[in-house]
């Protein structure tokens, strides 16, 4: 009798932290931001890591933010295209590798350019999107190397 009592409690105890662990808030989209830095320079990013975040990217949406981006994460590095598909306003695209080091810029990219796609002069882990001209305003060159940083 008294093992049963004990067994009862268990499960009781083990269901109650489910019901509370299902009952916490869904990750919510900022979790999911942080900011990449060049030089002085800080980028508010948005992250895009997985298959359907980055299938997505930008597309549909009526404009960026000054001073913020989208930053894709790959699972392996690779030479990994982007289009315009349902995109709205131009941007310029960082190509940065494993070691976040800029590769290559591909600049001033507009919704007109699909379906044409881009691709990286080598393999890269990562690609920032930002709006067009503000790879060049914020001095980002190759060689140049993205940190990431927390506020």
């Amino acid at each position: 009798m008294k093992d049963k009592f004990f067994l009862l409690i268990g499960v009781l105890v083990i269901s109650g932290s489910f019901y509370q662990v299902l009952r916490l808030p869904a990750p919510e989209r900022f979790q999911k931001e942080f900011a990449l830095k060049t030089g002085e320079k800080v980028i508010a990013v948005e992250v895009a890591d997985t298959e359907e975040e980055r299938a997505k990217g930008l597309s549909g949406r009526d404009a960026l933010a000054e001073g913020r981006g989208m930053l894709f994460i790959f699972p392996e590095s690779g030479y990994h295209g982007f289009w315009m598909k349902e995109m709205k306003f131009a941007i310029d695209i960082v190509w940065i590798d494993e070691s976040w080091r800029v590769i290559g810029i591909e600049g001033l990219v507009g919704p007109e350019t699909f379906p044409l796609i881009f691709y990286p002069p080598g393999p890269v882990k990562y690609a920032l999107e930002v709006n067009a001209g503000e790879s060049q305003r914020l001095g980002i060159k190759p060689g140049d190397v993205m940190l990431e940083f927390r506020q």
